[in-house]
């Protein structure tokens, strides 16, 4: 496999008071020229978030739906949708390979060239995009103790693939989290004497010490995720 240029996404945290970049991390194949690529499929996202953390699998379905959304917002690409994806699969009776390849995508990061050049005899297009959750976490503070805040983290990678070779032309990834309401400001009832804690409530009856929704970070991470995608017809 031809090796990856790193991108500076990392360079300013050299820097001292320089804030964190995001992306976190960009690498790309040097051959690889953007205005040579057109249709782009999609693959359902790859979670590697364990079925006793995430029983319904929200790292999946958030983290698509968002995706699409932002993907929809770009004109450059023509993008091939999961569904079209779940029909070259189908039709050429590649479940198994690709639940191989989810296995070691997951587990080792390990590219399988020979899956990608099947699917590419069921479905032509350009490249093929691999979304990838890696972090997905709610670290929920106890609202009676002060100076604590509850948490929300998420981690994606997104791969761009050439599906006739299985190079990787573009990576990148990034992870973001959001803070709630610290418990400092909490609201206080007197009982027997005693001042206590109780859990703040918002207009929407809503706990605002509670982690913030996964879909507020979802949507950070992939907005700069999908920006870092090069950019066709920009100078090369």
């Amino acid at each position: 496999m031809k090796r990856l240029i790193i991108l500076p996404a990392l360079l300013c945290l050299l820097w001292t008071g320089c804030k964190p970049a995001h992306p976190a991390k960009v690498a790309m194949d040097p051959s690889f020229e953007p205005n040579k690529v057109n249709a782009v499929l999609i693959t359902p996202v790859v979670s590697s978030i364990g079925q006793g953390q995430d029983p319904k699998r929200q790292s999946e379905s958030i983290v698509n739906a968002s995706l699409m959304e932002l993907l929809g917002q770009r004109t450059d690409y023509k993008f091939v949708s999961p569904e079209q994806f779940k029909m070259a699969i189908a039709r050429g009776d590649l479940a198994s390979d690709w639940a191989a390849f989810k296995e070691s995508w997951t587990t080792r990061h390990q590219m399988n060239k020979e899956f990608f050049q099947k699917l590419h005899l069921e479905l032509t297009t350009d490249a093929v995009l691999v979304p990838l959750v890696y972090l997905w976490n709610k670290d929920e503070a106890d609202y009676r103790e002060s100076a604590t805040s509850s948490a929300t983290q998420v981690g994606v990678t997104l791969t761009l693939v050439d599906p006739t070779t299985g190079t990787i032309l573009w990576e990148a990834s990034d992870e973001n989290y959001k803070e709630a309401v610290r418990s400092e400001d909490r609201t206080t009832i007197q009982s027997a004497g005693i001042d206590r804690r109780i859990a703040g409530k918002t207009e929407l009856g809503r706990d605002m010490y509670a982690a913030p929704p996964y879909e507020d970070v979802v949507s950070l991470v992939l907005k700069s995720l999908v920006d870092a995608l090069p950019k066709r017809g920009s100078a090369q």
